[in-house]
């Protein structure tokens, strides 16, 4: 895995995975499905994010915020408003970041097949394809009163290396991300203002042209 991409992973990990488990047992796949029928799960998600970022050895947290769009079949544009302005699209096939200067960062997964390992993973936690991910990933969490919290655990070396475990929480969305990762760095990403529609506009379809 490249450095660049280990970079991207680090900092843009920030879309998330799914693991469950009720208050009930109930066999894996009920698991699965139960969280997933309580998803929206609509063809086009956007929303507000605030990140925090805990490092180990440094007292001060660094927090960013700024908006998202989801667009299940096309992809996920990321855009960090504060306290820097920059902007991920990140698709199947490739991951492009920028800022006001132009490109930060592009990569391909003809180049770096990693790419569409790291698309599958959060295109299978946003669009509600909990099966996928399970193929990957040790899952347990709840589901209480209208409410889950999902925590996942990677069974690949190469992830695990990077990300020690995900937690996620929510009811109709996704609403809490935390990753954790081997060093005891902790990201925390909390989503709001969420809205939804059932068709892809000209304009949205444009932004991953």
């Amino acid at each position: 895995m490249s450095m660049p991409l280990l970079k991207f992973f680090w900092t843009k990990s920030v879309f998330a995975v799914f693991a469950f488990c009720v208050a009930l047992p109930l066999h894996a796949a009920d698991l699965l499905a139960e969280v997933r029928a309580s998803l929206a799960l609509e063809m086009v998600t956007a929303g507000e994010f605030r990140q925090t970022r805990h490092l180990a050895g440094i007292g001060k947290p660094l927090v960013s915020n700024g908006r998202f769009l989801l667009v299940r079949g096309l992809g996920v544009i990321w855009e960090d408003l504060a306290p820097f302005a920059r902007t991920m699209r990140l698709t199947k096939s490739e991951i492009l970041q920028t800022g006001e200067g132009g490109t930060i960062m592009h990569l391909s997964a003809d180049k770096e097949p990693v790419v569409g390992i790291v698309g599958n993973i959060l295109f299978g936690a946003f669009s509600g394809e909990f099966e996928a991910l399970a193929q990957g990933f040790d899952y347990s969490g709840k589901v209480e009163g209208g409410k889950w919290q999902l925590d996942f655990t990677p069974k690949d070396s190469n992830i695990a290396r990077l990300i020690e475990k995900l937690s996620l929480a929510g009811a109709r969305d996704v609403e809490q991300v935390e990753i954790r990762n081997t060093a005891g760095d902790v990201t925390r990403i909390e989503f709001v203002v969420q809205t939804h529609a059932g068709e892809i506009s000209a304009e949205i379809r444009k932004r991953f042209e």
